[in-house]
């Protein structure tokens, strides 16, 4: 077991490149589901953020964290409470820039994305779900 956790600057770049490539997938599936299948974007957003966290966590426990030692049954819960806050924070965050800010959609969530990455998801993972 590997009880030592990863040096906090290699944790927060590579949970960044990590967390960049759940939010590709998000991203890719916001556009989608909302362009090609015409769901409405706000309820797009929510499943786009879904398969964004499908992939943060897989990429999050075996690459950047390194906490396979660790059940991934409780991990998995743990990160489910923290995608919950932050699929509600991307929501609420591209509600609000899209309707009273009047940025397009993709705008939005990509100042939302940035925002949370750095202040929310990093410290959730770090200290919560993968400590």
């Amino acid at each position: 077991m590997n009880d030592q956790k990863v040096p906090f600057l290699q944790s927060f770049i590579k949970s960044q490149l990590g967390s960049s490539l759940a939010t590709l997938f998000d991203f890719s599936s916001l556009y989608i589901l909302t362009e090609w299948a015409g769901i409405y974007y706000v309820v797009s957003a929510a499943m786009a953020s879904s398969v964004g966290a499908v992939v943060g966590f897989l990429v999050l426990r075996h690459w950047a964290f390194r906490r396979t030692d660790k059940t991934w049954f409780y991990q998995a819960i743990k990160y489910g409470v923290a995608s919950l806050i932050i699929l509600v924070l991307n929501v609420v965050g591209i509600y609000c820039f899209t309707e009273f800010l009047n940025f397009q959609y993709m705008v939005s969530k990509l100042f939302i994305a940035f925002i949370i990455g750095i202040f929310v998801s990093f410290p959730l993972f770090r200290y919560y779900v993968y400590s």
